[in-house]
């Protein structure tokens, strides 16, 4: 143990080149090993260098996320930001603190090649779906709050996270999906456009006056101010077994008016034009 001890002592000696040798050399009287003063002289400077290092990273981060929450990021593209830049910033602090304390640069470089290659062949299916995950938040094809159906399951996005995106499905059940199967499936996003298509239908008897039935309705629908003229309202029959359907289709803003308000004024007026239950009896569906 001593020979190791004397062995150790040789080989850390107060160096006067280096920041911290009058550290060293106050710390050397008080360790009989000599191996204290010496250890301290060569940690201090990578430590605080890696310090340092991660402080201004910190702050770096904290004044782009003030910068994406002014120009209005979505939540979940700050969140990526500050999850990649924490990752970024801990490697760049821990290289440039192994590098002052004397580990070749090169030898850094091929070790992390090394390892980024095994973790990459071990969790393949993982990086796939992190990677994909950054491009559905880079990208935003749907955000959270929006309802889309991705292949059999449909519902409100919960959360996108980097492996996988939930949705709270209609029956109150949450779908938890690859971000892979979000990124290579086709997604349907009902919340893309503030304008929704909405069908009141209609049922009239074979001998009601079917021209004057469609007139009537459309001259309704356009007469509601909160429909909008473009797309404009259609009115389209149908043949079926008991009578006429007749399918009154037209569009709004969900986003600002009262769809249900607005769906049962016009149910009510379209009562009135076809004669009440001689007519026929609405019937209201949204597309």
């Amino acid at each position: 143990m001593r020979a190791m001890l004397g062995t150790s002592a040789l080989a850390l000696t107060c160096e006067p080149t280096y920041f911290f040798d009058d550290l060293c050399t106050a710390v050397r009287p008080h360790d009989p090993s000599g191996i204290l003063g010496p250890l301290i002289e060569r940690l201090v400077g990578p430590i605080l260098i890696f310090v340092v290092v991660f402080i201004g990273g910190r702050i770096l981060r904290r004044t782009i996320d003030r910068a994406l929450r002014r120009g209005g990021a979505d939540a979940q593209v700050r969140a990526l930001v500050r999850n990649i830049g924490a990752a970024v910033i801990y490697f760049f602090a821990a290289l440039c603190g192994l590098v002052t304390a004397g580990v070749p640069l090169a030898f850094l470089l091929t070790f992390g090649g090394l390892a980024s290659l095994a973790i990459g062949l071990a969790f393949q299916d993982v990086l796939r779906n992190v990677l994909a995950g950054i491009w559905l938040l880079l990208e935003r094809p749907f955000k959270i709050g929006d309802l889309i159906a991705v292949g059999e399951f449909a519902g409100v996005v919960q959360t996108i996270t980097l492996r996988t995106t939930a949705l709270r499905t209609g029956d109150g059940r949450l779908a938890v999906m690859p971000n892979l199967t979000v990124f290579t499936g086709v997604v349907i996003n009902s919340s893309a456009y503030s304008q929704r298509r909405y069908t009141i239908s209609l049922r009239i008897d074979r001998d009601h006056n079917l021209e004057a039935a469609m007139r009537a309705a459309r001259r309704e629908l356009g007469a509601t101010p909160e429909v909008t003229r473009e797309p404009a309202p259609v009115v389209t029959p149908q043949l079926d077994g008991e009578g006429i359907l007749l399918h009154c289709n037209y569009w709004l803003d969900y986003r600002v008016h009262d769809v249900d308000a607005i769906a049962a004024d016009i149910a009510r007026r379209l009562w009135v034009i076809t004669e009440g239950p001689t007519g026929g009896r609405p019937r209201v569906a949204e597309a």
